[in-house]
């Protein structure tokens, strides 16, 4: 029986400490000092290490059919996994039985489908009270229940099964060595579970909990998840037991074998009141080197609990367990990592156990939505460094993983594990992080992280919609605009900020600053607000533009002519920068063209700066009122009898230069105010001509009032034989006065 004490820190040291040579003994992951590596290089070992695991022709193939596959299995719902499971060593067999526990969902369910891969034999597959039938087409068992079940009716059964996991790239669940010491251990993300133990491989549906029995030599220990029950010893055979108590999907069922040297840490959290156990299952000539790697991990649970909320599985453990694989992997309170350098380094060991939060308490529901897991098991390198060293060292980390490529953050060929496991998921992924902490701010951004950690998704599955409606809801802030750009859109603004700047009419200066959007890729636009910084003799003062549109102007008033003016300067968005010249560009702000009124003499000038004053003004995009012009001065003015809002873009061409603009203006001509009651064809004057027009207006089928108010003589709101009548009686029969009308 293994026992473990309660000190700190203790050692157990299982099975002997074999020398012997070994094809795995030398990593080539120790190149690198992991521990000063830049971001990117992590991200691309993590997923070059998933991806590699996969990597022949016959598991890609299967990968396409897994995709396929996973929509014929919602009529039930996985409640509880008893798995057992005996490992023989030497033959490479594993003999294990299944117990299946699960909930009908559909109205009646007499077949359902489980995940086994081909090459496994099933043995049996037993219920309670009898034997099931079941039919096998490809990596799909299609078990006949004992009855049909209506909806919400409990059933289970147990699946007898054996065989060798079948070997592609590094294997699912692999048999290797490690310096002489056998090394068996699983990796099953994405969609290989089903390799290694039959069950309903896919994300959207976590078992409540597992029992977990692994049968090995007496020369192992065996890491998995959840926590130790027991340890059975028979002959030379031992059993560990462990108990998972919460929900886990199956891909992060894991486990790692080998005669380890196993030590013990503990997490105090809420205060010091309560404790976790730490476990880390290492190889025996790394035990020294984890001492003062893995020493971390209470530090790295704290701090990441204060960023994202209470480590999801503190009535479990957290730990790690050496495995074969070049990289690392978050299997749900015991993440398995290389035995090289890099499986002890800072920064993975930071975005392993981050995944515990994201990826593991909520999963992202398909392999499409893939940065929910990863971006931010990234992202959480960044907040690490900033709850430990603050501001600069964190802006510093994600400039380190500035993701420069295309393609969208959203994996919509998921049926290849290149696409999966690529570096825009773990570093642009991280950026959008990044970004809408950005655009949120600091206080509603942890409003979202919390409502995101507390959503119905906890223990659960998310979409990149449904962790976007969580954000939305808890802060008050659209968010569609954000997510269409970055998680559908490619590459990244390119913008070009140039500014012209003059003493200001009132006080101090102003200045222009135009911000340009050059990038030829989707979204032609990116709609982002960008810090300005402004640098004069004796300060400087930060503001804001909002980049909306592919040509952005802005005017600011600083109480100083600016030496410097600078875009984003702390890096909050993704993005290329440059300074230009400016040129000449037209100024388009509220405002910018003052209201007219119907039938009312307007003139105003649209604002330009810049150019030589050799200017030809055209409009396109919309129009002018019918009335008005514009000329090469650009001004607007003439009389219009149209009434409402007009939009229309204002094109100007420096004739010396041959530079060119073009902005956006809205113009708004109100009702007229002013004139004569009873005025028709508004003349100004009031005579029979206005009765004639009124008459065939009325009754001939004539054109209508062009103000209609001047008609409404009586104030009813409404043009009817009653203003004939009122207008009548006025002119020729000395009536009472005429009013002015309130027709809508």
């Amino acid at each position: 029986m293994i026992r473990y004490w309660n000190s700190a820190k203790t050692i157990l040291v299982v099975g002997l400490f074999l020398v012997a040579a070994s094809a795995f003994a030398g990593t080539d992951d120790d190149v690198i000092d992991w521990d000063k590596a830049t971001p990117t290089q992590i991200h691309e070992k993590l997923w070059e290490g998933k991806a590699r695991s996969i990597l022949d022709q016959e598991f890609s193939s299967r990968l396409k059919s897994a995709e396929v596959g996973a929509s014929t299995q919602t009529n039930y719902d996985v409640l509880f996994y008893d798995i057992d499971i005996r490992v023989n060593d030497t033959t490479e067999i594993l003999y294990g039985v299944v117990k299946f526990v699960a909930e009908a969902v559909d109205p009646s369910v007499s077949q359902v489908q489980v995940d086994f891969y081909y090459n496994m034999i099933v043995d049996s597959i037993v219920n309670p009270s009898g034997v099931n039938s079941y039919t096998r087409s490809g990596d799909v068992v299609t078990v006949t229940l004992d009855k049909a079940y209506a909806q919400g009716e409990q059933f289970e059964f147990d699946f007898y099964y054996h065989g060798h996991p079948v070997e592609g790239g590094f294997q699912a669940f692999s048999f290797g060595w490690y310096s002489g010491a056998r090394v068996i251990a699983s990796l099953s993300e994405p969609y290989f579970a089903r390799t290694w133990w039959p069950c309903k491989d896919r994300m959207d549906d976590k078992a409540d909990s597992f029992y977990i029995s692994m049968t090995v030599d007496t020369a192992f220990y065996v890491a998995s998840n959840g926590l130790i029950q027991s340890v059975d010893t028979t002959g030379n055979a031992h059993t560990y037991h462990y108990r998972v108590g919460y929900p886990m999907v199956s891909y992060l069922f894991s486990v790692a074998i080998s005669s380890y040297t196993v030590w013990e840490d503990t997490w105090y959290f809420n205060g010091g009141a309560d404790s976790m156990l730490l476990v880390h299952a290492v190889y025996p000539d790394m035990y020294a080197y984890s001492l003062t790697h893995y020493d971390v991990t209470p530090e790295v649970l704290t701090l990441l609990s204060n960023a994202f909320g209470q480590y999801p599985f503190d009535q479990e453990k957290y730990g790690h367990a050496n495995f074969l694989w070049g990289g690392g992997m978050e299997h749900q309170t015991m993440t398995s990592m290389t035995g090289g350098t890099f499986g002890f380094s800072l920064p993975v060991v930071v975005h392993e156990a981050a995944h515990q939060w994201w990826g593991d308490m909520i999963t992202c529901e398909s392999w499409s939505h893939i940065w929910l897991n990863e971006g931010w098991a990234s992202y959480a390198e960044a907040v690490y460094n900033l709850e430990k060293y603050g501001w600069a060292t964190y802006h510093s980390y994600m400039n380190g993983m500035a993701y420069s490529g295309g393609g969208t953050i959203y994996i919509s060929d998921t049926t290849d594990v290149w696409n999966i496991f690529s570096t825009i998921v773990y570093d642009k992924g991280a950026w959008v992080c990044h970004m809408l902490r950005g655009v949120l701010g600091d206080s509603l951004f942890n409003l979202g992280v919390n409502a995101y950690y507390n959503s119905p998704y906890q223990h659960g599955a998310a979409t990149t919609e449904e962790f976007r409606d969580v954000f939305e809801q808890a802060t008050g802030v659209e968010l569609d605009w954000f997510f269409e750009d970055w998680i559908y859109g490619t590459y990244r603004p390119d913008y070009a900020l140039s500014y012209w700047e003059e003493p200001a009419d009132s006080t101090g200066y102003d200045i222009y600053v135009h911000v340009r959007q050059k990038q030829t890729t989707n979204p032609h636009v990116f709609r982002m607000p960008l810090d300005l910084y402004f640098q004069y003799a004796s300060g400087g003062d930060s503001s804001m533009i909002l980049a909306d549109i592919r040509d952005k102007t802005a005017r600011y008033n600083n109480p100083e002519p600016s030496t410097t003016v600078k875009l984003d300067p702390s890096k909050w968005v993704l993005k290329y920068t440059s300074d230009e010249a400016w040129t000449m560009h037209l100024i388009s702000f509220d405002g910018d063209l003052g209201d007219g009124e119907q039938l009312v003499a307007y003139e105003d000038t649209v604002n330009l700066r810049g150019g030589t004053g050799d200017f030809t003004f055209s409009i396109n995009e919309g129009s002018l009122p019918a009335g008005l012009t514009i000329n090469s001065s650009g001004i607007i003015s003439g009389t219009t009898s149209e009434v409402g809002s007009f939009s229309f873009t204002v094109n100007v061409l420096d004739r010396h230069e041959f530079y060119r603009d073009k902005q956006p203006f809205t113009l708004n001509i109100l009702p007229m105010t002013g004139g004569v009651p009873g005025d028709f064809d508004v003349s100004f004057e009031l005579n029979i001509s206005d009765v004639t027009a009124l008459v065939d207006y009325m009754f001939g089928g004539g054109p209508a009032p062009v103000v209609p108010n001047l008609v409404d003589v009586d104030a009813s709101c409404d043009i009817s034989i009653t203003d004939l009548t009122v207008l009548v009686d006025y002119l020729f029969n000395s009536g009472p006065p005429l009013l002015m009308g309130c027709v809508n």
